[in-house]
C-alpha cells in the first residue's frame, strides 16, 4: 500500500511553503498526486448583516481571498513545476474547517501546519487543526512552525498504548513504516496502573509491524503517575534523532468545545518534530 494522493492544506501563513515543500517530497517519493487545498476562512456573516457597509467589507473580503489564492497557487505551481508528479488545485469558495474536513476524503494522507498563535496571516479558524484531526477520517500530518523540516520517514517512533487509536496510526502510517531506516515503537509503562483488558500489548504492535517486513525496536519506559507522557515522548524522539512520531489521536467533541486527550493536546501545542495523526 501507498498513499496515491496526499492533500495539503494552503494559506496565506508564513509557514505555508515549510509544509507545501514537504508534502510535494513525500508526493515525489510516493509517486502521488498532489492536491493543493487553499482554505482562508469565510467573511463574519455579522459584518455583512449589521454593518452599514457590510457589501463593501464583502468585496474587500473576497479581494482579500482573491489575492492569497493567487498567492499559494504560485507558490503550489512554483514548489510542483520540476517535479515528475500529478498535480490538482482546488480552491472551494469560502472554504472552512468544515470544507477541509470533506475535502480530505478525497486523499489517502492530509497535510496541515500547526498553529503558531503569532502568525496572524495563518488560518486561524478556532480548534481547525483538532478539528480536522477529529473529524476527517483520514490520517493528518502535522507539521510544526517551528524548525525546518525537508524530508520525514528515515526515523520514525511509534506511540503504543495498545488502544483502537494507536493500532488505527500504525496502520495508517504504514507506507512510511516501511520505507524507514529504523522504526522505534515506544510504549510507557507505569507499574502502578492495571492495564485495561481491551488494551494490547506493545508486543503485538511489533508482530504486525514484522508481519508487513517491518523490524522494529521495542521500548518500554518506566514512568510516574505525575510524568507528562507527552513531554517524554518529545524528549525521547529528540534523544533518538526521530524525524516523524506516529500517534493515535484522543479527544471528543462536546457542543462546540473539543476535549483532547492530554497527549494529543501536548503534540498539537509543543511539537518539535512532525507528527502522523490519526483518530
Amino acid at each position: 500500500m501507498d498513499y496515491a494522493t496526499i492533500m495539503v492544506h494552503l494559506d496565506a501563513s508564513r509557514h505555508m511553503h515549510q509544509r507545501l515543500h514537504l508534502a510535494a517530497q513525500l508526493a515525489l517519493a510516493y509517486q502521488a498526486r498532489l492536491v493543493g487545498l487553499l482554505a482562508v476562512g469565510k467573511p463574519d456573516p455579522r459584518a455583512i448583516r449589521y454593518l452599514v457597509d457590510g457589501d463593501r467589507y464583502l468585496a474587500s473580503y473576497n479581494e482579500w481571498q482573491r489575492r492569497v489564492g493567487e498567492a499559494a497557487r504560485q507558490a503550489f505551481e512554483g514548489e510542483t513545476r520540476e517535479l515528475a508528479i500529478r498535480t490538482e488545485w482546488r480552491a472551494p469558495d469560502w472554504a472552512t474547517a468544515q470544507t477541509v474536513q470533506a475535502e480530505a476524503h478525497l486523499a489517502d494522507l492530509l497535510v496541515v501546519g500547526q498553529l503558531d498563535p503569532s502568525d496572524s496571516d495563518a488560518f486561524s479558524e478556532d480548534n481547525f487543526v483538532e478539528s480536522v484531526v477529529l473529524r476527517c477520517g483520514r490520517p493528518v500530518l502535522v507539521v510544526p512552525y517551528a524548525g525546518r523540516f525537508p524530508g520525514v520517514g528515515k526515523n520514525v517512533m511509534v506511540a503504543w498504548n495498545g488502544s483502537r487509536e494507536a493500532a488505527r496510526a500504525m496502520r495508517d502510517a504504514l507506507p512510511v513504516l516501511l520505507r524507514a531506516d529504523s522504526v522505534d515503537i515506544v510504549s510507557f509503562v507505569r507499574p502502578d496502573l492495571m492495564r485495561d483488558p481491551w488494551l494490547s500489548p506493545v508486543q503485538f504492535a511489533a508482530t504486525w509491524l514484522a508481519g508487513h517486513g517491518v523490524q522494529a525496536n521495542l521500548k518500554e519506559p518506566v514512568i510516574g503517575s505525575g510524568d507528562d507522557v507527552g513531554e517524554l515522548l518529545l524528549s525521547l524522539a529528540a534523544d533518538r534523532n526521530t524525524d516523524l512520531i506516529v500517534m493515535g489521536a484522543y479527544g471528543h467533541t462536546r457542543t462546540w468545545e473539543f476535549v483532547l486527550g492530554g497527549v494529543t493536546r501536548t503534540l498539537l501545542e509543543s511539537m518539535t518534530v512532525p507528527v502522523l495523526m490519526s483518530h
